[in-house]
């Protein structure tokens, strides 16, 4: 009995370290797919352009992997006063946010797709939310979409994603389309995750579920475009009212010094 139970503590041990040994070497590779795996899924629920939505998470938490030599989008990302932070795990990513806000600190992204959290407060209903790699990514994809449907065109809609400043906008896509085309440089993109298969070509449009957000959002959106459509054409209207004035003005001085100079020449 003594020796049977000899050896079941040491098979006990056996299993428990292996069990161990797999689990650090599993975890890290889970962590680098979780991004990629849900931006793949939601590419095909919502429509988006293959490796669009992948392309854009890479931007905006990627972080280059020596081993697997590719820039991974990676889950606990946390940027903050123009730093980003890569937490190992997600708890240590909620206890990083929780000491920002307590510093007083609220524009913070987070995630994969580094939503954030004090322009989109509504996005999540926790930080353990906000870390979860499916919420973060389906949000982003409905943001994504939202802002196609008001521009109508994929380019933009990413480049909006990131800034509606022209100068920030064109940047970002500019960027995003080196990586999208797969012209990075050094920088490539992370593979898909096995047994996620991205889609060809971007698929045939149709209407998918939004949210309130979302909506409110491209309804914000067109108005500040009409809004600045406006403003233009109201410029737009002054400007030719000024340069009619200016004209008008001209054109009496002139006929006034016309007189005066025919009333001169009568003199003499």
């Amino acid at each position: 009995m003594t020796m049977w139970r000899a050896a079941w503590t040491v098979a006990v041990f056996a299993v428990i370290a292996v069990a161990s040994t797999s689990a650090r070497a599993v975890t890290p590779l889970l962590a680098d797919n979780l991004c990629a795996t849900e931006a793949f899924a939601n590419e095909r629920v919502y429509g988006i352009p293959s490796a669009l939505l992948h392309s854009i998470s890479i931007i905006e938490s990627g972080r280059y992997d020596s081993d697997s030599r590719a820039t991974i989008a990676w889950p606990w990302t946390v940027t903050a006063e123009g730093q980003g932070r890569y937490l190992p795990s997600k708890a240590e990513a909620i206890a990083e946010v929780k000491r920002l806000k307590a510093r007083g600190v609220q524009n913070i992204d987070v995630g994969c797709m580094q939503v954030n959290l004090h322009y989109h407060p509504d996005a999540f209903s926790s930080l353990e939310q906000a870390f979860d790699p499916a919420a973060n990514v389906a949000y982003a994809a409905r943001f994504l979409k939202g802002l196609f449907g008001a521009t109508g065109h994929w380019p933009t809609a990413a480049s909006y994603y990131h800034s509606q400043t022209p100068s920030l906008a064109a940047a970002y896509r500019e960027r995003l389309m080196k990586i999208w085309n797969g012209a990075g440089g050094s920088t490539q993109i992370a593979s898909a995750p096995r047994g996620v298969k991205p889609v060809p070509h971007a698929p045939t449009l149709q209407q998918v579920p939004g949210s309130p957000h979302v909506e409110d959002m491209r309804k914000a959106w067109r108005e500040q475009a009409q809004a600045g459509r406006d403003e233009a054409t109201r410029i737009a209207d002054a400007y030719r009212k000024a340069r009619v004035a200016e004209y008008q003005l001209r054109r009496v001085h002139f006929q006034e010094a016309r007189t005066a100079l025919a009333t001169t020449t009568r003199h003499y």
